[in-house]
């Protein structure tokens, strides 16, 4: 405070915001980076995911060390690139978040977004719709996933609230240096800016704690801005409706920084290792890399209903019935869908709606003939193609209550066959009634990469497999796929199927007896969040009574690994009830994977105890369905078996 000599009354003398952090304190305190990139050689495929569709591709361009994100004209090509890491949020921090893009041209049915966001929540910068006031198409956006329905605060160029005179400068089909800031708390400031020459300057901040713009219905702020303040950095374009040239989005290096540095984040520490009935396994001479013990976040954070390799709780499905689509022409106004003609397909209650202008997560909630409602408040033009997509699952009736698991995701595992998909597919579920479940793509907006195969049974043949075997014969094994649980005489509970030949049946356990009867095949599922937290190695505790070769081999999606005759089991089943790992201790074969430890053991060396505090955390997918997994390998010398003893402790950063 300064007194003003002629008033006599005492004034403000803060500095501007620009150089004050979002809980108003004077940037002078030492800030800390905790996640920075650039890409002089590559585009980094440990630290980075990234994803197309359509003919959109990614390139790193090594003459200018950054990296190329190209959607070419047809409608539905998508380029993402994401961090691996959710940067931790700790209340009482701002998160900052600094980049150099060049975002490309602007056009009519395309997007271009850098920011910290994901599918669900965040804020961004956003290139889209170019109108006469809004020449480069330039927007900030706010995404939420709160009470279970997407919506987004859009807020275009001339609208913005911050350094207009400066804004004004700045020309969007030339490089630009973006940079964003927030606390989450749930009702903290969001603030978007830019660089010139060296000196930061605010575009458009929103501070959400007693706001009265409700994202779009001009009603009080009742909720938490996001879900949560745990966001990746990201980029991320969209061919919404067709184009008449291809575009190419550019960018460059990013850092992501604590102002006030960051404290120790103490999660829960498990140790995940060999079973205390089956303290170590033998491991034959001259075998290579045996996999003693593997371990990995499980797909999702909260599993609320079903399980995920059989339904024992919650309801088998009935049918998963195919895609629904439609492609229409109209309008909305607020939550009113207007429909002047359709071009393809059937309109209908549950689709998600894609388009030029359309805020992400809209789908139609209600209606009929040319007038429907959609979820979220927005205003979209007369003329506007829609994009009309949902997938049902059907159940027994009266399995659920009406919106009960709206916004949740719906794990199937085992399918989708190769690539960012492996071991399963996440659904966002758009809408719950009391027997079905409506579903779309989480991050496309298009169709599953495959239809899960809903419950059979198949009667096995009377050569079934013996005791300890890992697999039997069926008399048909149409509509069995690898993932699906299976239960039956001699099967033990928790089986898994994890490869089809012809009518023989591979599963994850060893057989008990010889199976006989009928065995059930269904796939499971589980209902919940996407788990985007982090297992962070700590410790390595082993033992060995002879020499062998210990090695540390992490899985990721650019290098995932596979575990033959793996069985992955919740630590929640075997008495960590609230970990959100799962852990592998009688797999026999790894495949893939990346070697990233490793040391020799010394005969009757006793208990070794190793540091891993310097190893980086394991991650999950953008699409929620691939955890990495991190497995102890062992290898042995010739003409000597060794007796191995294992665990790796980690820790669980959930918030």
């Amino acid at each position: 405070m300064s007194l003003n000599p002629i008033t006599g009354h005492h004034e403000s003398s803060a500095m501007p915001q620009r150089v004050r952090d979002v809980l108003g304190r004077l940037k002078v305190s030492l800030h800390q980076n905790i996640y920075e990139a650039d890409f002089e050689y590559g585009p980094q495929p440990l630290r980075w995911e990234q994803l197309t569709a359509g003919a959109g591709a990614i390139l790193q361009v090594p003459s200018s060390g950054g990296v190329r994100m190209r959607v070419t004209n047809a409608q539905g090509d998508i380029t993402v690139r994401q961090s691996r890491p959710y940067h931790r949020y700790q209340p009482g921090k701002t998160m900052f978040m600094a980049t150099a893009v060049n975002l490309g041209t602007a056009l009519s049915g395309n997007v271009q977004r850098v920011g910290f966001f994901d599918d669900s929540n965040g804020a961004f910068f956003e290139q889209g719709q170019p109108t006469a006031t809004n020449p480069y198409g330039m927007y900030v956006v706010v995404r939420t996933d709160v009470g279970g329905t997407l919506t987004e605060h859009r807020v275009g160029l001339d609208s913005w609230n911050g350094d207009i005179t400066n804004v004004r400068q700045l020309d969007f089909s030339r490089i630009q240096m973006f940079w964003m800031e927030y606390a989450w708390y749930g009702a903290g400031v969001t603030r978007f800016g830019f660089y010139i020459n060296g000196e930061p300057f605010i575009a458009h901040q929103v501070g959400w704690g007693n706001l009265q713009l409700n994202l779009g219905t001009q009603a009080p702020q009742q909720n938490p801005w996001a879900r949560t303040g745990n966001l990746p950095v990201r980029y991320e374009q969209r061919n919404l409706a067709g184009t008449t040239q291809t575009n190419d989005m550019y960018h460059y290096g990013v850092s992501v920084v604590v102002e006030g540095r960051t404290d120790d984040q103490r999660g829960f520490t498990y140790s995940y290792g060999l079973p205390n009935t089956v303290q170590v396994r033998s491991v034959s001479s001259s075998t290579n890399r045996y996999p003693l013990l593997t371990v990995r976040g499980r797909q999702l954070g909260t599993q609320e209903y079903g399980t995920v390799y059989a339904s024992t709780t919650g309801n088998a499905i009935t049918s998963i019935g195919s895609a629904s689509t439609s492609v229409f022409v109209g309008s909305i106004t607020g939550t009113t869908l207007t429909v002047s003609s359709t071009t393809s397909g059937t309109i209908a209650i549950g689709q998600q709606l894609t388009g030029t202008g359309i805020a992400w997560g809209t789908f139609i909630t209600a209606g009929s003939g040319s007038t429907w409602t959609v979820s979220s408040y927005q205003t979209v033009p007369a003329g506007t193609t829609f994009n009309g997509y949902a997938v049902t699952i059907t159940f027994p009736a009266a399995t659920f209550t009406s919106g009960q698991f709206n916004g949740r995701m719906i794990f199937f595992p085992g399918q989708g066959g190769t690539g960012a998909d492996k071991n399963g597919i996440v659904a966002r579920i758009l809408a719950t009634n009391t027997n079905s479940l409506i579903i779309t793509d989480p991050v496309t907006g298009g169709a599953l990469t495959s239809t899960p195969t809903v419950a059979s049974q198949v009667t096995p043949t009377a050569s079934a497999g013996t005791t300890g075997g890992y697999t039997f014969t069926v008399s048909n094994a149409s509509g069995i796929t690898a993932g699906m649980g299976v239960t039956g005489t001699g099967i033990p509970t928790g089986s898994i199927v994890t490869g089809v030949s012809g009518t023989t049946i591979t599963i994850n356990q060893a057989l008990t007896a010889n199976s006989s009867g009928t065995a059930t095949f269904n796939t499971g599922y589980c209902i919940g969040l996407i788990n985007r937290g982090q297992l962070l190695p700590k410790r390595l505790m082993i033992s060995s009574d002879t020499r062998c070769v210990v090695e540390l081999i992490s899985g990721s999606i650019s290098n995932p690994s596979v575990i033959t005759g793996a069985n992955f089991v919740p630590m929640a089943s075997i008495g960590s009830s609230n970990s959100f790992a799962e852990r592998d201790a009688i797999g026999t074969v790894i495949t893939g994977g990346e070697v990233v430890f490793a040391f020799t053991l010394a005969a009757g060396s006793g208990l070794q105890d190793i540091d891993l505090s310097y190893f980086f955390p394991l991650y999950n997918n953008i699409r929620g369905s691939q955890i990495d997994q991190l497995t102890l390998a062992i290898s042995t010398v010739s003409g000597t078996t060794s007796v191995v003893g294992g665990h790796l402790i980690c820790q669980e950063a959930m918030s």
